[in-house]
């Protein structure tokens, strides 16, 4: 499948996200990347195009919109500067739980505030799961939450949280119960409660535009209708996220994918070496459809896979990971080649594709590390037998 074959609705957004993308995120670049932080401008520039609420119900200012519509703006921002993907992703995560757990006739207090300001992008959300210890293995979580009279306090470090620091909400991972998956409960927290620390920030390889913190809760008090959802369900609740966020991170990668293919291509028409373009050599033309090749396969497995996902297909989850799995090895051997095409000048900052490769790294490693996936994907067709 190509961007072609989408309807009218999904290229329309598509050609919308591809603007913001170039005309308005793409000029921050390079400062953000020299400043190496979260930008405010860039997270008004994604609340404006009415981003942060694509997750959200309608009901609460939201609009409405699926995993196809979030992987088209992930994809044309990750062309342009992968960075702003994460302000999304994250609040997209930490706020579709609240959407999709606290809300109906028993919904909290709190819950038509929270989502109406997440849609309208007043607030950022970020997922506070992993931990130092609890990465792939989430449940190992140590951090606990403990009712006490009205109120649950918390206590524990995250580690490796996106818009750490930034966020104006947390949706948590707890201990509640007994150890491993079952034990754990989500919660709201907001950033301005007392003991929610932002103790430093990850100077990370790529990604230089997007927050990456760990967090301290220490003594944190929320009041006992913060819980989201059921008591000791919270595992449950984050896995169900997992393919969609997989298929976040796969179209991030393509978008990267895309760009280096676009960079490479336009660099290679114009340099002249020997007397000629180096377009004109075999060498430089290998690599371009090396990357070509790797970019409309990534292309076709990641829309099979959204339009899986949205169909309810009982090999949603498989084609999930498979496509994150191959989109983000893509994404590396595209890069690299990119480098390769543009030798010395693809090595310095005046070109995108240097910071495309460092960015692209991260794919392999979140949402379930690749080797993690390729777990997932032989267990769904032996089961038992794979373990």
């Amino acid at each position: 499948m190509l961007t072609e074959d989408l309807d009218d609705s999904l290229r329309d957004l598509a050609s919308m996200a591809r603007a913001v993308a170039v005309n308005k995120i793409g000029p921050l670049v390079a400062a953000v990347e020299r400043s190496g932080t979260f930008s405010p401008e860039i997270r008004e520039i994604l609340a404006s195009a009415g981003f942060f609420g694509m997750v959200v119900p309608e009901a609460y200012g939201g609009v409405d919109s699926d995993i196809r519509h979030h992987g088209i703006v992930l994809e044309e921002l990750g062309r342009v500067y992968p960075s702003a993907c994460t302000y999304l992703t994250a609040h997209w995560l930490a706020t579709k739980l609240i959407a999709l757990n606290a809300t109906g006739p028993t919904a909290a207090s709190w819950t038509d505030s929270v989502l109406t300001k997440a849609a309208s992008g007043e607030w950022l959300g970020a997922i506070a799961a992993t931990e130092p210890e609890a990465g792939s293995d989430l449940g190992s979580v140590t951090t606990t939450a403990v009712p006490d009279g009205d109120v649950w306090v918390i206590n524990g470090t995250k580690r490796f949280i996106t818009n750490g620091g930034f966020a104006d909400f947390y949706t948590v991972l707890a201990r509640t119960g007994g150890p491993g998956s079952r034990g754990l409960s989500l919660f709201l927290v907001e950033a301005s409660t007392p003991g929610v620390v932002a103790a430093r920030w990850e100077e990370k390889m790529g990604l230089h535009g997007s927050a990456t913190a760990e967090m301290h809760f220490d003594d944190v008090r929320i009041p006992r209708d913060h819980i989201i959802g059921e008591v000791d369900r919270g595992f449950t609740y984050l896995m169900r996220g997992f393919d969609e966020g997989r298929l976040g991170v796969a179209a991030m990668s393509l978008g990267i994918s895309q760009g280096a293919l676009d960079a490479a291509t336009r660099y290679a028409a114009e340099r002249r070496q020997f007397g000629k373009e180096i377009a004109s050599y075999q060498g430089v033309q290998f690599l371009i459809a090396d990357m070509a090749i790797g970019v409309h396969a990534s292309r076709s497995l990641l829309y099979d896979a959204m339009a899986a996902l949205v169909a309810g297909r009982d090999d949603a989850s498989r084609l999930a990971a498979i496509a994150k799995t191959y989109t983000t090895d893509v994404a590396m051997q595209v890069t690299s080649n990119a480098v390769q095409v543009l030798g010395g000048s693809g090595y310095v900052r005046d070109f995108p594709v240097e910071m495309l490769m460092r960015d692209a790294k991260i794919g392999q490693i979140y949402e379930g590390t690749n080797q993690i996936l390729r777990m997932v994907i032989a267990r769904s067709y032996f089961g038992e037998l794979a373990r």
